[in-house]
């Protein structure tokens, strides 16, 4: 059995213009249950030599150096190297490393030129629901390879919790559709509390590096900041699992169309 755990960075909701969260991702790890304790245990020993063991990691508080938590006394390089002793983690254990990102611009565009300048008003279908998706393909598709069943496992979000489980019972059951039907995925997503779960806490840390990554190219930096950025990625980049199918051209996207945008009128929008 195969657990995937996966947290969120950049979620503005429908919010698709602000300039200072241009790119929305979903991303994370995929564990061997086999192994889970010893990952939770390699965590957790991580947070007691930073003695923050009792707290909650929050890539962005860190980074910012939250006012009320001991971040506020680190200094860059400190933040810098405890990025680093997480992400290594990864590398010791072989873990799976999956993400989906959405170029809000893009998504933007998109739908307006599909569906009119005011579609936000009626349609249904977030960033946070398009990665969501491709999750689940991208899950799907490595749990095939390995011959193994799995469970996704999710931070909390109140907001998409519905529509995504909606999403996913239906594509669970369209046997009829062989490429985006989800086979070796369990029952449903499972929504925890990041507060309870070190796992969710390590898929915070891989979102939030991989999002600042994936920005170098979208966002003005200075060679500082672009040197740390692909210093963390590059830790675990050799670990990201890519699927063989083609995100662009993937049957996912117009499905979502059809079956989930329009849910005022609760018919398929064409």
């Amino acid at each position: 059995m195969k657990l995937i755990y996966i947290d969120d960075s950049g979620n503005t909701g429908k919010k698709l213009d602000d300039t200072l969260q241009p790119l929305f991702l979903l991303g994370g790890f995929i564990i061997d249950e086999n192994i889970w304790k010893n990952v939770d245990k390699a965590l957790n020993n991580v947070k007691a030599k930073y003695e923050i063991e009792n707290l909650e990691i929050h890539s962005i508080e860190i980074m910012n150096g939250k006012k009320g938590t001991p971040y506020k006394d680190w200094n860059y390089n400190k933040k810098i190297r405890f990025f680093e002793d997480i992400l290594k983690i990864i590398v010791q254990f072989d873990l799976k490393i999956i993400y989906f990102s959405v170029k809000k611009e893009n998504f933007k565009k998109y739908f307006q030129v599909k569906y009119g300048k005011e579609f936000e008003q009626q349609f249904n279908i977030s960033p946070y629901l398009l990665a969501f998706s491709y999750i689940l393909q991208i899950s799907d598709s490595y749990l095939i390879s390995q011959d193994s069943n799995g469970m996704l496992i999710l931070d909390e979000q109140d907001e998409w919790k519905k529509p995504a489980n909606k999403t996913f019972n239906l594509l669970t059951t369209l046997v009829d559709e062989p490429e985006i039907h989800v086979e070796k995925l369990l029952d449903r997503s499972f929504f925890v509390d990041s507060s309870e779960s070190s796992m969710i806490q390590l898929a915070d840390i891989i979102a939030y590096t991989t999002k600042r990554y994936l920005e170098i190219d979208i966002k003005d930096m200075d060679d500082k900041k672009q040197k740390e950025r692909k210093f963390l990625y590059k830790i675990y980049e050799k670990n990201i699992y890519k699927p063989s199918f083609d995100y662009g051209s993937h049957s996912i996207l117009k499905w979502l169309e059809n079956n989930i945008g329009n849910q005022s009128k609760d018919k398929p929008i064409g």
